[in-house]
């Protein structure tokens, strides 16, 4: 197979000149500079949507807010709503989306066609047609919908497409680094995975190559190691560091990013998942035909040749007795659930705290 090489410095200088063009009208306060999300308070930390269903329906309900002890703080009178994050939950009204506190004031009107799932660094996506652009958490337009595709923002930046091409912009929509990339995913640690040539590899915010484009699929970094693939789109899987070395040498048909230390990883394409640690050791064997990352030290699992998934804690152990159909991750104590005829917000210790009729599509 034929290599590409690229010249780092040249692409450098390429990128900085369409990048000077591209943000020649950018005011001059519109920098790239972090903008910290505000501190969040316990009240903000603890509101959770509810699905109200009504009648024998399940895709007919409203949704609403508990705090976390079940008890209801907003009151199920909207179409739909999402998670709070940097305390702001988007909900949706007369068909259309926007955003609340945790008093539930509106502070982005329910105008939008689409919203993002979640605010991050100030910031959520918003669609109009086939385009995305950006609001800020107080419902300016930092980007118009000009885009095919835009990410959430990490570390200052989110990827952005034309419908041809992949770039980034900063916190205030100018294109630091203009769309040049066959295919690119969001910062972490400092590197974004980005595509050139047919092959992957990871540019720093100035789009030189820290690792080179060698890979047939690239990841973010999380918790300090990438998920890379050679031999294929599909693998096998393993593992770098920051310097493009391995830590975790291509054997996994399957493999996930690392959250409080364990990924969850399968060494054949329909074999059952296990949870290594950073060393590539199993910790938890494979026995499963669905899991979930962990959160709060729980998560989310389906033995093999089961239909219903459990929560197990970082030994491997099963944390409490109940089953469900379905189930999110834990957050802030909590986690969303379901069975075939309910839909339930459970604690760390399996006890309900809140329960309803089953909602389709919501756990």
């Amino acid at each position: 197979m034929r290599t590409t090489h690229f010249n780092s410095h040249s692409l450098v200088s390429s990128l900085k000149m369409l990048s000077e063009r591209s943000n020649k009208h950018a005011k001059p306060n519109q920098t790239a500079v972090f903008l910290r999300p505000k501190a969040m308070t316990d009240t903000e930390k603890h509101l959770f949507p509810i699905y109200v269903r009504h009648g024998k329906n399940p895709e007919n309900f409203t949704a609403g807010f508990i705090d976390h002890e079940g008890t209801i703080a907003l009151e199920p009178r909207y179409e739909d709503a999402k998670r709070f994050s940097e305390g702001l939950a988007p909900v949706r009204l007369h068909g259309k989306w926007g955003a609340i506190d945790v008093h539930g004031n509106s502070v982005i009107p329910c105008t939008h066609e689409g919203i993002g799932l979640r605010f991050s660094e100030g910031r959520i996506r918003f669609t109009v047609g086939n385009c995305h652009g950006v609001l800020s958490s107080d419902g300016r337009v930092i980007v118009p919908p000009r885009y095919k595709a835009i990410s959430s923002f990490a570390e200052g930046s989110a990827y952005v497409s034309n419908g041809k091409n992949f770039g980034f912009v900063d916190l205030w929509g100018n294109e630091f680094i203009p769309p040049y990339f066959e295919d690119a995913l969001e910062f972490g640690d400092g590197l974004a995975p980005v595509q050139l040539g047919g092959k992957w590899g990871y540019i720093d915010h100035k789009a030189a190559f820290a690792i080179e484009a060698k890979f047939d699929f690239a990841l973010p970094f999380h918790e300090g190691l990438a998920r890379v693939a050679v031999g294929g789109r599909w693998g096998p899987y393993g593992y770098i560091k920051k310097t493009g070395e391995f830590a975790i040498t291509p054997r996994f048909a399957h493999a996930y990013d690392f959250h409080e230390g364990l990924a969850s990883v399968a060494l054949e394409k329909n074999g059952p998942r296990g949870f290594i640690d950073p060393s590539g050791r199993f910790t938890i064997a494979p026995a499963y035909a669905f899991t979930g990352h962990f959160s709060e030290g729980l998560a989310g699992v389906t033995p093999v040749g089961d239909r219903l998934k459990h929560f197990i804690d970082r030994e491997g152990v099963r944390a409490f007795a109940g089953s469900y159909l379905g189930g999110d991750d834990f957050l802030n104590g909590l986690c969303l659930v379901s069975t075939m005829e309910t839909i339930a917000y459970i604690n760390h210790r399996g006890e309900t705290v809140w329960e309803g009729p089953y909602v389709a599509g919501k756990a």
